[in-house]
């Protein structure tokens, strides 16, 4: 089996995502699978109206692979998007697809899909000048402050008063149209806790509770947060598996909050860090990838992101309300 893998940034490993691709190398040797990892900038995309396979790689031509595997997340460029289609065209299989990709990159996008069937928290997009008193009114303080886009816990804040906020809603006016921020529903039972739970092809793997070390609301291993393996109640393994399906993702990392009747979706991941899952729940997610791509493979399925086949879906929640109720029996125990 022939893989390639895009990953945004020189592979080295003083770049924060490379360890992961790493692993992937390590993994793929050992399994005897050719894995080879490129920069989607590195390619010449043209498009014309002949048929056939076509991929210029530094000047060089490629062959095709038999699966995509992409690291790019939420940095996923414009440019990156466009190579990936191409090779979807081209009938590759990707992981993720660039449509849940682009998709999940945005977290506001992420909520309105989520928010008919998953409980979330209340969000606000920021329009300027900011309008504290709405915001005071809709969600209260303290008041969570998200840039759009954003990985392990960069560009996010919390805003503990409305003077704290005022300061921020200032520099914010200045910044002025052309910066894109969410603010978000602060939910107290979570402060500095939260879990991050790994779905592979409609399957919840596992499940690693993140606790902050240091008092702060941010729970990232990535700023060094402490990991766990955490025993996922059935009714948060249907939710997670629910946020992978609604956003066609094959692979996600669902970060969830915990709340006073249940949980909340706080956002997924297309390209999730998993350093700190392997270590805490001792798997190796790069071969359970892999795994399912072999599977996927041998059983002659042309894209596995493609909507000429069918995926794995779970079935829909009624409504949040009760999603809230039926993960509500099970918070008590999920907390301790």
């Amino acid at each position: 089996m022939h893989c390639w893998l895009f990953f945004h940034r020189q592979l080295d490993p003083d770049v924060p995502e490379a360890p992961e691709v790493y692993r992937f190398l390590e993994v793929a040797r050992r399994m005897g699978i050719e894995l080879d990892v490129l920069q989607p900038r590195e390619f010449d995309l043209v498009v014309d109206s002949a048929e056939g396979w076509s991929a210029l790689y530094k000047g060089r031509k490629l062959k095709k692979p038999d699966v995509i595997i992409s690291r790019t997340g939420s940095e996923t460029s414009y440019f990156t998007l466009a190579v990936m289609r191409h090779f979807e065209r081209q009938g590759v299989a990707m992981i993720n697809g660039p449509a849940a990709i682009e998709t999940v990159a945005d977290k506001l996008r992420t909520l309105q899909i989520l928010s008919n069937s998953c409980p979330i928290p209340k969000t606000i997009l920021c329009k300027f000048p900011v309008d504290v008193n709405l915001v005071e009114r809709e969600l209260g303080f303290p008041v969570v402050v998200k840039t759009v886009k954003g990985t392990r816990g960069a560009g996010v804040l919390l805003c503990s008063d409305r003077a704290q906020f005022n300061d921020l809603a200032n520099l914010l006016d200045e910044a002025g149209p052309g910066a894109d921020f969410i603010f978000q529903q602060y939910i107290v039972t979570s402060h500095g806790r939260d879990v991050r739970i790994l779905v592979i092809n409609g399957k919840a793997i596992a499940a690693m509770e993140r606790r902050s070390v240091d008092g702060g609301f941010k729970s990232n291993i990535s700023l060094g947060g402490h990991g766990a393996p955490f025993a996922m109640p059935d009714p948060l393994v249907r939710l997670a598996v629910h946020v992978a399906g609604a956003l066609n993702l094959d692979v996600a990392g669902v970060d969830i909050l915990f709340d006073v009747n249940g949980y909340r979706v706080c956002e997924a991941n297309s390209a999730p860090g998993f350093q700190g899952l392997e270590k805490a729940c001792g798997i190796s997610v790069p071969e359970e990838i892999f795994k399912v791509v072999q599977k996927k493979c041998s059983d002659n399925y042309s894209s596995i992101s493609s909507p000429q086949h069918a995926r794995l879906r779970p079935a829909p929640f009624p409504n949040s309300d009760a999603v809230a109720a039926d993960t509500g029996d099970v918070l008590a125990d999920a907390t301790t």
